[in-house]
């Protein structure tokens, strides 16, 4: 429980404060209302903020994913015209080798030690 209110506490001091620096050091961002309206309106980009930072997450995994999945597409095509011990024989084959490799990578890379 403590992480998720530090997340929203830096997230609408992000709003608060990005916006605060923005108006002040930015030639053409300006705010001409009151102190409570600008809480308000950068309270809501912090909400923003928060809502957005799961939905970057995950769109950077599928991304990581797909970039993932075309390197080894490559890296397995090369090692087959490379070693011919190795023998995959046509595109559905390799895709699903690459799935089953990358699978398998993603799953071990689970296990990593988190460093500090």
């Amino acid at each position: 429980m403590g992480t998720m209110i530090q997340t929203i506490i830096l997230s609408l001091v992000a709003g608060w404060g990005g916006l605060w620096i923005a108006t002040k050091f930015i030639p053409g961002v300006s705010f001409e209302g009151s102190w409570q309206t600008f809480l308000m309106v950068a309270g809501i980009l912090g909400v923003i903020l928060i809502v957005i930072r799961p939905v970057l997450s995950l769109l950077s995994f599928i991304l990581k994913i797909i970039v993932l999945g075309a390197i080894l597409f490559g890296v397995l095509w090369g090692l087959d015209i490379v070693f011919p011990e190795l023998n995959i024989l046509g595109l559905v084959p390799l895709a699903w080798t690459v799935l089953v490799v990358g699978i398998v990578s993603i799953v071990l890379s689970l296990f990593k030690r988190k460093t500090v």
